[in-house]
């Protein structure tokens, strides 16, 4: 029972991170969870837990998305489905995450930097969607969270804050969808993770719903700073545990 409880805190206060930012439910959530859980129950749980926030999000912010930028996500996330399956048990898992968790710390900072010098200026191509939709599958099938590649890819797409949720959410629904069927067809949604899943996705939507009325509070410059600022602390995160 108290391992549920600590689950659910968790996830809410993932929910929280990502109505704030717009993403982040799950690299924040599943550090705190994966102590009481067992990592087989934590990522299927996850993989679902994420994919009903994303919708409930994505209806919200429904007349906000940008349906441009979700072309190239869609194209990209089956291959990067079928690639991670091929190629991802070759890899070392500390190194994949130790190079992906650097690149994307120096990809917010130096973003950052560049939002303080010229805010607003520097603007992403859509055919970037189809990088973001190979590597966000990827890293949703490998690790449970797919959110730093969409968000990297949706901070200079030029949209105001509700638009880049809306793009965010969407992006996720896509890629969420692969991989939550991949899960389903590897027979890895079992009872115990239904029972995590019904358990957490209260949690995570309250959490949501509190982070996205902070976030209203936010100036358009206030939320890409924020997002800069997200991506580079799980970056960080990311690569200090696989150091670990």
């Amino acid at each position: 029972m108290t391992s549920i409880l600590i689950v659910m805190l968790g996830w809410f206060t993932g929910g929280f991170v990502n109505g704030l930012a717009g993403f982040g439910a799950a690299m924040v959530a599943m550090p705190l969870i994966a102590s009481f859980i067992d990592f087989s129950l934590a990522v299927p749980s996850c993989v679902l837990i994420v994919l009903t926030l994303n919708c409930q999000v994505g209806w919200d912010f429904r007349h906000d998305i940008e349906f441009r930028y979700i072309k190239g996500i869609l194209i990209g996330a089956l291959p990067g489905i079928l690639l991670s399956v091929l190629f991802l048990p070759f890899i070392p898992e500390n190194g994949l995450k130790g190079g992906m968790g650097i690149f994307i710390a120096c990809y917010a900072l130096y973003s950052l930097f560049l939002e303080k010098s010229k805010p607003g200026e520097h603007l992403i191509h859509p055919v970037w969607g189809y990088i973001t939709g190979i590597l966000s599958s990827s890293l949703g099938m490998a690790f449970g969270f797919n959110g730093p590649p969409l968000a990297a890819y949706v901070a200079y797409c030029g949209c105001n804050a509700r638009a880049v949720k809306g793009i965010l959410s969407a992006g996720f629904l896509v890629t969420g969808i692969f991989i939550v069927a991949a899960k389903a067809s590897a027979g890895l949604l079992t009872a115990d993770v239904m029972k995590i899943w019904m358990c957490s996705f209260p949690a995570v939507i309250v959490g949501s719903k509190l982070g996205i009325l902070l976030s209203s509070k936010l100036s358009e410059q206030k939320f890409r700073m924020l997002l800069f600022i997200a991506l580079a602390a799980m970056g960080i995160r990311i690569a200090w545990s696989a150091l670990l």
